[in-house]
């Protein structure tokens, strides 16, 4: 393990040199640096595993010494040492970035082997996570090209077929025009595709709602049905009620969410079937299905077809194409729209596609949103010290839900402040932190009846500390490092939000 020590020479860095030099197991490296610049020196093109931090570093704004080496080297963690408690500095130091925070006194007894053992953890979720951006970024550029190099030879094909099509460039014989509808209604359906995946961003867009009334949007989809339709001779059936249905609603968006539940319901039907679409309202909210006949969706796959690329079947052999766009933008659309989207498909027999959307009153005013009104949010506070593990707690969690509200503390001081002043529907907390442990906190939350029955998710590098923390109230325990799935599995287990995507 690599170590760099920065403090002024002094009985304090021997004392921290000695007790490194006799950590049992480990090989260290030990540098040194007595003011900033030369810490920063030491760390150009030498990747340091920790760094103990001399706080307050005379001649130095050390707070700023250390935002600055945590931006310029997020893989190595920093360790404050200080002569004395600082409740106020401790805060301060952890929320740009400190891994702990010790005093001299402490050093004697602290178990620096633990130290460097949470220091390789830090280390593999930050790389883990810094991965996680990589492939995302790439995905995201890689997308963005394709979309832009396959836009342009599409239009050229589509354009010079309808006009081939239509005796532009001469006469043309029946078996020419019915392959030159082959080459427009394929080049149409990839150029629908490619519309797909740039749209899959557009659910975080700002939209204008108005007042809006549904039967016009479903009368213009019944009128420009997906080409599969035609294809498979597959017919539509329409059950709407004959007085307006008011809601407030992005006309253009809402029409993509139709357009994409009948070109599901049509590519999964049988040829000659039936697609049933029906309107029913209660008087406060309106509910739309789209129902076909097809061989249905296995229970298991029902919450994974809201993924982005989750796609019901895949593999080559796969009967059905597609890219499983559809119904994750749906779902973003339709929750920008206050409502609800969710499958049922029952002993294998055909598939029904439901959305609910609150009723509007045709004079409502317009509204502007980026998430769905009058939603309730599932608010989640990340209690721990080292910035890097919130930020990847932060980024599993983004591809949870949409309906939940992070938040974060780096002391046990500060997330009792917080729960103060908003409850949380579940708190992830670390166990070792500075001033206030993760078990106090866990004491002081089950002794106050406000806050005894939010469920906590432990994270622990120690085996032995889950029986502990589940003996102070903990629901669950997770030793690090742990996997993204496991993770997440437990974040919608205590929040109860297994069934979203499914049930309604």
């Amino acid at each position: 393990m690599s170590v760099l020590c920065v403090a002024p020479a002094g009985a304090s860095l021997e004392r921290l040199k000695d007790r490194l030099a006799t950590m049992a197991g480990w090989d260290v490296t030990l540098a040194v640096a007595e003011t900033g610049p030369q810490a920063l020196q030491a760390l150009q093109g030498t990747i340091r595993d920790l760094v103990f931090l001399e706080y307050p570093l005379p001649g130095a704004d050390t707070l700023s010494l250390l935002a600055q080496l945590r931006q310029l080297h997020p893989k190595t963690a920093v360790v404050i040492v200080t002569p004395g408690a600082d409740e106020a500095a401790a805060v301060a130091c952890m929320k740009n970035g400190a891994l702990e925070y010790l005093r001299h006194g402490d050093l004697p007894a602290y178990d620096l082997a633990a130290l460097a053992r949470r220091v390789l953890e830090v280390r593999y979720l930050v790389d883990q996570s810094m991965e996680l951006r990589q492939v995302n970024q790439m995905k995201n550029e890689f997308i963005a090209n394709v979309s832009h190099e396959l836009r342009t030879p599409l239009s050229v094909i589509i354009g010079f077929a309808e006009s081939l099509k239509t005796g532009g460039l001469g006469q043309v014989s029946p078996p020419q025009v019915k392959a030159l509808e082959a080459i427009t209604g394929r080049a149409e359906e990839l150029l629908r595709t490619l519309n797909q995946i740039l749209r899959i961003g557009e659910g975080q867009q700002r939209l204008l709602l108005k007042p809006l009334d549904l039967r016009g949007v479903l009368d213009n989809a019944a009128g420009r049905l997906p080409r599969e339709f035609a294809r498979k001779r597959i017919g539509l059936d329409c059950e709407m009620p004959g007085e307006s249905v008011w809601v407030r609603a992005d006309e253009e968006k809402l029409s993509i969410v139709v357009e994409n539940l009948l070109s599901n319901a049509a590519k999964f039907g049988p040829p000659d079937s039936a697609v049933k679409l029906a309107v029913v309202s209660d008087g406060q909210q309106v509910t739309l299905t789209v129902t076909d006949t097809g061989p249905g969706i296995p229970q298991e796959m029902l919450p994974r077809l809201f993924e982005s690329f989750g796609a019901a079947s895949s593999g080559p052999t796969r009967e059905h194409p597609g890219l499983g766009l559809g119904l994750p933008l749906s779902k973003k659309i339709i929750e920008q729209h206050g409502g609800r989207i969710w499958l049922e498909s029952k002993d294998r027999k055909g598939c029904t596609a439901t959305v609910t959307l609150p009723l509007s009153l045709p004079d409502s005013p317009p509204m502007t949103v980026t998430a769905g009104p009058g939603m309730e949010k599932k608010r989640v506070l990340i209690v721990e010290d080292n910035p890097e593990i919130v930020d990847i707690l932060l980024l599993f969690m983004s591809g949870i839900s949409g309906n939940l509200e992070l938040s974060a503390a780096r002391s046990g001081f500060e997330a009792l402040e917080q729960v103060k002043d908003r409850r949380p529907d579940l708190i992830i907390l670390d166990v070792v932190m500075p001033g206030m442990d993760g078990y106090e906190v866990l004491d002081r939350l089950r002794r106050a009846p406000a806050t005894a029955k939010i469920p906590v998710l432990v994270l622990t590098g120690y085996a032995d500390a889950a029986q502990k923390a589940k003996a102070k109230g903990a629901q669950e325990v997770l030793l690090k490092p742990f996997e993204k799935k496991v993770f997440c599995d437990k974040i919608l287990q205590l929040l109860r939000l297994e069934q979203e995507a499914a049930a309604p």
